[in-house]
């Protein structure tokens, strides 16, 4: 029977994606303390079993979905054993960090969700500890999948993970929040201006994903030559938007690596 649980330990927002994404099809087992958020996840997740640590422990695949400044802490209250496959979603926290204080040669992936798992829409790279097996990483693909898509990396990219999928959503959500702003400013209300700026983004989006054209072919196709959208575009290359991107990302992978010493 073990072989079939998988734990959760943490119930937070990234913690529920996976329930989510995995208690129709395994038995799911998740150890979270505050009352709250116990009763919600009984009431949304019909099956799951909630309780403390040791509900987890007849789990052979454990996600640790913690805050990284209680892994330490928790860590040592977990029984290793020979059979479990420990998966960290933990921001910073390496895969020598979990074999140090798990011990035992202990089997672990480390994964790095972004926000859009929320809706099963995440896109989440993982890369391997040094015990972990070839099976393991295709146990942790097929979870990780259930929120989104998955890619392994070396572990010495995380980093870069972290500042071009991890943190991006913000990026997103920044440039959407003045994109209607600016709308607003042209003479549209709040409404029209979302309804236009959304349908604008998914639209693109989907295009983009769809076509056979990337992302510079498809720019290409819709700017005509002193047309309007090379007018926008004029102004985008004036402001070095290039470079301010690419800024971004290194100072976000900078503080990726600076956090996770």
């Amino acid at each position: 029977m073990g072989k079939n649980i998988i734990g959760i330990i943490g119930g937070g927002n990234m913690g529920e994606a996976l329930v989510k994404g995995l208690y129709t099809k395994h038995a799911v087992h998740v150890c979270e303390t505050n009352a709250p958020r116990v009763k919600y996840l009984k009431a949304k997740y019909k099956g799951v079993v909630l309780g403390d640590l040791k509900v987890v422990e007849a789990a052979s695949v454990i996600i640790l979905a913690v805050k990284p400044q209680d892994m330490e802490l928790l860590l040592k209250q977990i029984p290793v054993g020979k059979n479990k496959l420990f998966i960290s979603i933990a921001a910073g926290l390496t895969t020598k960090f979990f074999e140090k204080h798990l011990g035992s040669k202990a089997r672990v992936v480390r994964a790095m969700p972004n926000m859009p798992a929320l809706i099963g829409e995440g896109i989440t790279a993982i890369s391997v500890g040094r015990y972990a097996t070839s099976a393991d990483v295709k146990t942790a693909e097929k979870i990780l999948q259930t929120i989104g898509q998955a890619v392994i990396v070396k572990e010495s990219m995380i980093d870069a993970v972290t500042a071009v999928s991890g943190s991006s959503p913000a990026y997103v959500f920044l440039f959407v929040e003045q994109w209607i702003s600016a709308a607003k400013k042209l003479g549209f209300d709040q409404n029209q201006a979302k309804q236009l700026v959304y349908k604008t983004l998914l639209g693109s989006a989907h295009l983009l994903e769809k076509s056979p054209f990337d992302a510079a072919e498809l720019r290409v196709k819709v700017t005509s030559k002193g047309g309007t959208t090379q007018a926008a575009m004029d102004v985008f290359s004036k402001g070095k938007f290039d470079q301010l991107i690419y800024k971004a990302l290194s100072a976000a992978k900078k503080r990726a690596k600076e956090l996770s010493k």
